[in-house]
């Protein structure tokens, strides 16, 4: 069964106002894709380098004498998942 078929036949067991949301969604998603110019990885890659070198220049984590000290005691406060300590 074709994509089109199975969205078809799944939409029209809906109440009329579910269907327009469903309308409303994917016309979400189409503006979404069309204001979202896609990015490579090597940009991707360069904005990331982009934003470690200024947080290097601003030395916005210089006052952390220990970084893993620092790191346990920000995240005491929630269990990190798959993890007993």
């Amino acid at each position: 069964m074709a994509l089109f078929d199975q969205i078809e036949k799944q939409l029209t067991q809906l109440p009329p106002e579910k269907q327009n949301e469903v309308l409303d969604f994917i016309l979400f998603l189409r503006q979404r894709l069309q204001s979202a110019p896609a990015m490579t990885d090597a940009e991707r890659g360069q904005r990331i380098k982009a934003a470690f070198q200024t947080l290097a220049k601003l030395n916005t984590f210089g006052d952390i004498e220990d970084p893993v000290v620092w790191q346990k005691q920000i995240r005491q406060d929630r269990p990190l998942p798959g993890r007993d300590e």
